[in-house]
Protein backbone atom coordinates (compact mmCIF):
# COMPACT_ATOMS: atom_id res chain seq x y z
CA UNK A 1 0.00 0.00 0.00
CA UNK A 2 1.22 3.51 -0.95
CA UNK A 3 2.19 5.55 1.71
CA UNK A 4 0.07 9.01 1.45
CA UNK A 5 1.08 12.46 2.49
CA UNK A 6 -0.81 15.32 3.90
CA UNK A 7 0.28 18.49 3.44
CA UNK A 8 -1.50 21.62 4.47
CA UNK A 9 -1.00 24.47 2.29
CA UNK A 10 -1.58 27.90 3.69
CA UNK A 11 -1.15 31.12 1.24
CA UNK A 12 0.64 33.18 4.11
CA UNK A 13 3.17 30.53 4.89
CA UNK A 14 3.92 29.27 1.28
CA UNK A 15 6.08 32.56 0.47
CA UNK A 16 8.15 32.14 3.30
CA UNK A 17 8.76 28.37 2.53
CA UNK A 18 9.87 29.30 -1.29
CA UNK A 19 12.62 30.99 -0.11
CA UNK A 20 13.53 28.33 3.37
CA UNK A 21 12.62 25.27 0.51
CA UNK A 22 16.29 24.14 -0.35
CA UNK A 23 17.43 23.92 3.91
CA UNK A 24 13.89 22.36 4.73
CA UNK A 25 13.99 18.30 4.71
CA UNK A 26 11.42 16.85 2.31
CA UNK A 27 9.19 14.16 2.51
CA UNK A 28 9.36 11.57 -0.21
CA UNK A 29 7.17 9.65 -2.38
CA UNK A 30 7.35 6.15 -2.63
CA UNK A 31 10.60 5.56 -5.31
CA UNK A 32 8.47 5.40 -8.16
CA UNK A 33 7.98 9.35 -7.85
CA UNK A 34 10.90 10.38 -5.61
CA UNK A 35 14.17 10.94 -7.71
CA UNK A 36 16.88 13.67 -7.95
CA UNK A 37 16.43 14.14 -11.38
CA UNK A 38 12.87 15.84 -12.79
CA UNK A 39 11.97 13.89 -16.17
CA UNK A 40 8.95 16.57 -16.93
CA UNK A 41 11.11 19.43 -16.33
CA UNK A 42 14.27 20.18 -18.34
CA UNK A 43 17.01 21.23 -15.19
CA UNK A 44 14.13 21.77 -13.01
CA UNK A 45 12.67 23.90 -14.95
CA UNK A 46 9.17 24.37 -15.07
CA UNK A 47 6.28 26.46 -17.00
CA UNK A 48 3.91 28.06 -14.54
CA UNK A 49 0.43 28.92 -15.63
CA UNK A 50 -0.80 32.12 -15.12
CA UNK A 51 -4.24 34.25 -16.16
CA UNK A 52 -3.81 37.31 -18.24
CA UNK A 53 -5.32 40.30 -17.04
CA UNK A 54 -8.62 40.37 -19.29
CA UNK A 55 -9.13 36.67 -17.45
CA UNK A 56 -10.20 35.17 -20.83
CA UNK A 57 -6.67 33.18 -21.27
CA UNK A 58 -3.81 31.64 -19.96
CA UNK A 59 -0.17 32.23 -20.00
CA UNK A 60 2.86 30.54 -19.30
CA UNK A 61 6.07 31.44 -17.32
CA UNK A 62 8.97 29.52 -16.66
CA UNK A 63 10.47 28.86 -13.14
CA UNK A 64 13.78 27.15 -11.93
CA UNK A 65 13.20 25.25 -9.02
CA UNK A 66 15.41 25.37 -6.21
CA UNK A 67 14.56 22.37 -4.14
CA UNK A 68 15.79 18.92 -5.23
CA UNK A 69 12.94 16.79 -3.81
CA UNK A 70 9.58 16.41 -5.10
CA UNK A 71 7.62 17.89 -1.59
CA UNK A 72 10.23 21.21 -1.96
CA UNK A 73 9.37 21.15 -5.80
CA UNK A 74 5.66 20.90 -5.24
CA UNK A 75 5.47 23.66 -2.58
CA UNK A 76 7.62 26.13 -4.82
CA UNK A 77 5.16 25.42 -7.47
CA UNK A 78 2.30 26.14 -5.71
CA UNK A 79 3.67 29.22 -4.05
CA UNK A 80 4.76 30.64 -7.58
CA UNK A 81 1.24 29.61 -9.17
CA UNK A 82 -0.22 31.56 -6.05
CA UNK A 83 1.79 35.06 -6.60
CA UNK A 84 2.20 36.33 -9.75
CA UNK A 85 3.99 39.64 -9.17
CA UNK A 86 3.38 40.64 -12.45
CA UNK A 87 2.05 43.88 -13.65
CA UNK A 88 1.08 41.55 -17.37
CA UNK A 89 -0.54 38.62 -15.74
CA UNK A 90 -2.14 37.33 -12.52
CA UNK A 91 -2.82 34.46 -10.52
CA UNK A 92 -5.54 31.96 -12.22
CA UNK A 93 -6.64 31.64 -8.55
CA UNK A 94 -8.90 34.48 -7.24
CA UNK A 95 -8.11 35.99 -3.96
CA UNK A 96 -11.30 34.95 -2.12
CA UNK A 97 -10.35 31.09 -3.19
CA UNK A 98 -8.41 29.16 -1.02
CA UNK A 99 -6.27 25.62 -1.37
CA UNK A 100 -6.60 24.32 1.89
CA UNK A 101 -4.56 21.17 1.45
CA UNK A 102 -2.18 18.76 -1.05
CA UNK A 103 -2.84 15.28 -0.87
CA UNK A 104 -0.22 12.97 -2.94
CA UNK A 105 -0.32 9.40 -3.73
CA UNK A 106 1.33 7.42 -6.09
CA UNK A 107 0.95 9.57 -9.47
CA UNK A 108 -1.86 11.57 -7.99
CA UNK A 109 -1.93 14.85 -6.59
CA UNK A 110 -5.46 16.03 -4.70
CA UNK A 111 -6.04 19.77 -4.40
CA UNK A 112 -8.53 20.64 -1.56
CA UNK A 113 -10.20 24.14 -2.54
CA UNK A 114 -11.91 26.57 0.01
CA UNK A 115 -15.81 26.76 -0.23
CA UNK A 116 -15.55 29.98 -1.99
CA UNK A 117 -14.22 27.87 -4.91
CA UNK A 118 -17.51 27.07 -5.77
CA UNK A 119 -18.89 30.73 -6.24
CA UNK A 120 -16.28 30.97 -9.00
CA UNK A 121 -17.91 31.91 -12.27
CA UNK A 122 -17.81 29.83 -15.49
CA UNK A 123 -14.78 30.86 -17.41
CA UNK A 124 -12.09 32.21 -13.59
CA UNK A 125 -13.45 28.09 -13.09
CA UNK A 126 -12.15 26.27 -16.08
CA UNK A 127 -9.48 28.89 -16.30
CA UNK A 128 -8.21 28.18 -12.51
CA UNK A 129 -8.43 23.90 -13.07
CA UNK A 130 -6.23 24.51 -16.45
CA UNK A 131 -3.90 26.16 -14.95
CA UNK A 132 -3.25 24.06 -11.62
CA UNK A 133 -3.25 20.51 -14.14
CA UNK A 134 -1.25 22.00 -16.45
CA UNK A 135 1.52 23.57 -13.13
CA UNK A 136 1.31 20.06 -11.24
CA UNK A 137 1.61 17.87 -14.06
CA UNK A 138 5.33 18.50 -14.96
CA UNK A 139 6.52 17.08 -11.37
CA UNK A 140 7.67 13.79 -11.68
CA UNK A 141 5.86 10.64 -11.86
CA UNK A 142 2.23 12.82 -11.30
CA UNK A 143 -0.09 11.43 -13.91
CA UNK A 144 -3.60 12.63 -12.78
CA UNK A 145 -4.50 15.69 -10.25
CA UNK A 146 -7.49 15.61 -8.83
CA UNK A 147 -9.97 18.39 -7.16
CA UNK A 148 -12.03 18.15 -3.94
CA UNK A 149 -13.72 21.58 -2.35
CA UNK A 150 -13.82 21.39 1.26
CA UNK A 151 -13.06 17.62 1.19
CA UNK A 152 -16.15 17.16 -0.87
CA UNK A 153 -15.77 15.92 -4.41
CA UNK A 154 -15.89 18.78 -7.07
CA UNK A 155 -18.90 17.99 -9.11
CA UNK A 156 -19.90 19.54 -12.44
CA UNK A 157 -23.26 19.66 -13.38
CA UNK A 158 -24.08 16.98 -11.14
CA UNK A 159 -20.82 15.06 -12.27
CA UNK A 160 -18.07 14.70 -10.52
CA UNK A 161 -15.02 15.29 -12.09
CA UNK A 162 -12.70 12.55 -11.93
CA UNK A 163 -8.98 12.98 -12.70
CA UNK A 164 -7.66 15.15 -14.49
CA UNK A 165 -4.05 14.11 -16.97
CA UNK A 166 -1.79 16.31 -19.43
CA UNK A 167 -4.12 15.83 -22.29
CA UNK A 168 -7.23 16.84 -20.15
CA UNK A 169 -6.57 20.62 -21.32
CA UNK A 170 -5.58 22.25 -24.49
CA UNK A 171 -4.26 25.11 -23.23
CA UNK A 172 -4.87 28.45 -25.01
CA UNK A 173 -1.79 30.92 -24.97
CA UNK A 174 -2.22 34.50 -25.65
CA UNK A 175 -5.24 35.12 -27.89
CA UNK A 176 -8.04 36.18 -25.88
CA UNK A 177 -10.97 33.21 -25.64
CA UNK A 178 -14.43 35.41 -26.59
CA UNK A 179 -16.74 32.82 -24.27
CA UNK A 180 -16.67 29.33 -23.30
CA UNK A 181 -19.63 26.84 -23.33
CA UNK A 182 -20.33 23.12 -21.94
CA UNK A 183 -21.44 20.49 -25.14
CA UNK A 184 -23.08 17.35 -25.17
CA UNK A 185 -21.23 15.84 -28.57
CA UNK A 186 -23.54 12.60 -29.84
CA UNK A 187 -20.54 10.26 -31.21
CA UNK A 188 -21.49 6.90 -33.23
CA UNK A 189 -19.14 4.27 -33.58
CA UNK A 190 -19.82 1.13 -34.76
CA UNK A 191 -19.93 -2.10 -33.01
CA UNK A 192 -17.82 -5.14 -32.86
CA UNK A 193 -19.23 -6.73 -36.07
CA UNK A 194 -19.24 -3.50 -37.61
CA UNK A 195 -23.29 -3.61 -38.43
CA UNK A 196 -24.71 -1.27 -36.53
CA UNK A 197 -23.62 2.68 -35.19
CA UNK A 198 -23.70 2.91 -31.24
CA UNK A 199 -24.06 6.09 -29.68
CA UNK A 200 -21.70 7.59 -26.98
CA UNK A 201 -22.14 10.87 -25.15
CA UNK A 202 -19.10 13.24 -24.40
CA UNK A 203 -19.52 16.50 -22.39
CA UNK A 204 -16.74 19.08 -23.15
CA UNK A 205 -15.93 22.20 -22.32
CA UNK A 206 -14.75 24.49 -25.05
CA UNK A 207 -13.99 27.71 -26.51
CA UNK A 208 -16.67 29.22 -28.99
CA UNK A 209 -13.42 29.78 -31.15
CA UNK A 210 -13.91 25.89 -31.89
CA UNK A 211 -16.57 25.11 -33.88
CA UNK A 212 -18.62 22.01 -32.88
CA UNK A 213 -18.17 20.34 -36.07
CA UNK A 214 -14.27 20.03 -35.74
CA UNK A 215 -14.78 19.09 -31.77
CA UNK A 216 -17.18 16.36 -32.75
CA UNK A 217 -14.45 15.18 -35.78
CA UNK A 218 -11.43 15.55 -33.74
CA UNK A 219 -13.34 13.17 -31.28
CA UNK A 220 -14.35 10.42 -32.93
CA UNK A 221 -10.55 9.87 -34.80
CA UNK A 222 -9.50 9.77 -31.11
CA UNK A 223 -11.60 7.02 -30.79
CA UNK A 224 -14.36 5.38 -28.46
CA UNK A 225 -14.19 5.04 -24.84
CA UNK A 226 -16.54 1.82 -25.25
CA UNK A 227 -13.56 -0.78 -25.75
CA UNK A 228 -16.42 -3.00 -27.25
CA UNK A 229 -16.82 -0.13 -29.93
CA UNK A 230 -14.44 0.05 -33.52
CA UNK A 231 -12.28 2.97 -33.85
CA UNK A 232 -13.05 4.92 -37.19
CA UNK A 233 -10.09 5.79 -38.56
CA UNK A 234 -6.27 5.40 -37.56
CA UNK A 235 -4.81 7.74 -35.43
CA UNK A 236 -2.53 9.51 -37.85
CA UNK A 237 -5.86 11.21 -39.94
CA UNK A 238 -5.65 14.88 -39.86
CA UNK A 239 -8.49 17.81 -40.56
CA UNK A 240 -8.09 19.61 -43.21
CA UNK A 241 -10.75 21.87 -43.08
CA UNK A 242 -14.51 21.98 -41.81
CA UNK A 243 -16.68 24.80 -43.22
CA UNK A 244 -20.63 25.07 -43.04
CA UNK A 245 -22.30 26.39 -46.50
CA UNK A 246 -25.76 26.75 -45.42
CA UNK A 247 -27.22 23.28 -43.76
CA UNK A 248 -24.31 21.53 -45.14
CA UNK A 249 -21.34 20.79 -43.06
CA UNK A 250 -18.15 19.98 -45.55
CA UNK A 251 -15.16 17.64 -43.95
CA UNK A 252 -11.82 18.03 -45.94
CA UNK A 253 -9.56 14.64 -44.38
CA UNK A 254 -6.09 14.23 -44.93
CA UNK A 255 -4.96 10.95 -47.13
CA UNK A 256 -4.84 8.45 -44.21
CA UNK A 257 -8.58 8.73 -43.69
CA UNK A 258 -8.55 5.88 -46.54
CA UNK A 259 -6.24 3.58 -44.16
CA UNK A 260 -8.55 1.15 -42.43
CA UNK A 261 -7.92 1.39 -38.49
CA UNK A 262 -6.82 -2.49 -38.22
CA UNK A 263 -6.40 -5.34 -40.13
CA UNK A 264 -9.87 -7.78 -40.74
CA UNK A 265 -12.01 -4.19 -39.79
CA UNK A 266 -15.22 -5.66 -40.25
CA UNK A 267 -16.72 -1.91 -40.39
CA UNK A 268 -17.64 -1.53 -43.99
CA UNK A 269 -16.45 2.34 -45.64
CA UNK A 270 -20.33 3.67 -46.09
CA UNK A 271 -20.96 3.35 -42.82
CA UNK A 272 -17.72 5.02 -41.46
CA UNK A 273 -19.01 7.59 -43.45
CA UNK A 274 -22.42 8.05 -41.81
CA UNK A 275 -20.68 7.47 -38.67
CA UNK A 276 -18.97 11.07 -39.22
CA UNK A 277 -22.17 12.19 -40.45
CA UNK A 278 -24.89 11.26 -37.72
CA UNK A 279 -22.36 12.49 -35.11
CA UNK A 280 -21.73 15.40 -36.66
CA UNK A 281 -25.31 16.35 -37.31
CA UNK A 282 -26.83 15.47 -34.09
CA UNK A 283 -24.04 17.06 -32.27
CA UNK A 284 -24.95 20.40 -33.80
CA UNK A 285 -28.69 20.32 -33.51
CA UNK A 286 -28.68 24.08 -33.35
CA UNK A 287 -27.24 24.90 -36.28
CA UNK A 288 -29.72 22.79 -38.13
CA UNK A 289 -27.37 20.93 -40.40
CA UNK A 290 -28.94 18.51 -42.66
CA UNK A 291 -26.08 16.82 -44.25
CA UNK A 292 -22.06 16.11 -44.67
CA UNK A 293 -20.30 16.04 -47.57
CA UNK A 294 -16.52 14.81 -47.63
CA UNK A 295 -13.26 15.82 -49.03
CA UNK A 296 -9.92 13.58 -49.29
CA UNK A 297 -6.83 16.29 -49.59
CA UNK A 298 -9.33 18.88 -50.99
CA UNK A 299 -11.20 16.27 -53.43
CA UNK A 300 -13.79 14.08 -54.10
CA UNK A 301 -12.84 12.50 -57.14
CA UNK A 302 -11.34 9.15 -55.35
CA UNK A 303 -13.54 6.95 -53.84
CA UNK A 304 -13.49 6.61 -50.03
CA UNK A 305 -11.95 3.73 -49.23
CA UNK A 306 -11.93 2.42 -52.95
CA UNK A 307 -15.74 1.98 -52.85
CA UNK A 308 -17.89 5.03 -51.90
CA UNK A 309 -18.41 7.62 -53.78
CA UNK A 310 -17.56 11.05 -52.40
CA UNK A 311 -19.77 13.11 -54.52
CA UNK A 312 -22.63 12.84 -52.88
CA UNK A 313 -24.32 14.56 -49.71
CA UNK A 314 -24.48 12.09 -46.07
CA UNK A 315 -27.70 13.02 -44.55
CA UNK A 316 -28.53 11.48 -40.94
CA UNK A 317 -29.00 7.36 -41.33
CA UNK A 318 -31.11 6.34 -38.63
CA UNK A 319 -31.39 2.74 -39.92
CA UNK A 320 -27.47 2.01 -39.19
CA UNK A 321 -28.24 3.51 -35.31
CA UNK A 322 -28.61 0.10 -32.96
CA UNK A 323 -31.27 1.92 -30.04
CA UNK A 324 -30.96 -1.13 -28.09
CA UNK A 325 -27.15 -0.54 -27.43
CA UNK A 326 -26.06 1.36 -24.24
CA UNK A 327 -24.59 4.40 -24.72
CA UNK A 328 -21.70 5.77 -22.48
CA UNK A 329 -21.10 9.06 -21.64
CA UNK A 330 -17.47 10.76 -20.21
CA UNK A 331 -17.61 14.30 -18.48
CA UNK A 332 -13.65 14.99 -20.48
CA UNK A 333 -12.55 19.35 -20.60
CA UNK A 334 -11.62 21.05 -23.54
CA UNK A 335 -10.16 24.77 -23.13
CA UNK A 336 -9.02 25.50 -26.99
CA UNK A 337 -8.38 23.27 -29.68
CA UNK A 338 -5.39 23.51 -31.56
CA UNK A 339 -3.93 21.80 -34.83
CA UNK A 340 -1.93 19.96 -32.25
CA UNK A 341 -4.64 18.29 -30.48
CA UNK A 342 -4.97 15.47 -32.80
CA UNK A 343 -0.79 14.49 -32.60
CA UNK A 344 -1.39 14.66 -28.77
CA UNK A 345 -3.90 12.14 -28.33
CA UNK A 346 -2.63 9.76 -31.27
CA UNK A 347 -0.85 7.09 -28.90
CA UNK A 348 -3.67 7.33 -26.67
CA UNK A 349 -5.85 6.35 -30.26
CA UNK A 350 -2.93 3.61 -31.31
CA UNK A 351 -3.54 2.00 -27.93
CA UNK A 352 -7.36 1.87 -28.60
CA UNK A 353 -6.81 0.46 -31.96
CA UNK A 354 -4.15 -2.60 -30.84
CA UNK A 355 -6.50 -3.12 -27.92
CA UNK A 356 -9.35 -3.41 -30.59
CA UNK A 357 -7.58 -5.86 -31.99
CA UNK A 358 -6.75 -8.02 -29.76
CA UNK A 359 -10.17 -8.08 -28.71
CA UNK A 360 -11.29 -9.01 -32.13
CA UNK A 361 -9.04 -12.07 -32.19
CA UNK A 362 -9.86 -13.30 -29.13
CA UNK A 363 -13.87 -12.76 -30.30
CA UNK A 364 -12.40 -15.35 -33.85
CA UNK A 365 -10.68 -17.87 -31.60
CA UNK A 366 -13.81 -18.23 -29.18
CA UNK A 367 -16.13 -18.21 -31.80
CA UNK A 368 -14.05 -21.27 -33.71
CA UNK A 369 -13.28 -23.21 -30.62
Amino acid sequence: MSRMIRNRIQALALAALLVLSSFLPGCSLADSITGTADHSAEEGVYRIYYMNLEGTALVQQEYKAVSEDFEGRLTELLTAFMNANSTKYRSALPDTVKINSTTTGISEIIVDFSAEYLSLDSISEILLRSALVSTLIQLRGVTSIRFTVDSQALMINDSEVGPMTDDTFIVPEGDSINSYRYETLVLYFPNADGSKLIQELRTIYYSTNVNTQRMAVEQLIQGPDNPNLITLTTPAVLINNISVDGDICTVDFSSEINNVPFADNPTGPETVLYAFANSIIDSCGDEEIEGVRFLIDGSMENRFRGQVNLDQTFERNAELIDTSGASVQKEGTVIDNKETSAAASADAAQSKTDEQHVMMEQEVTEASA
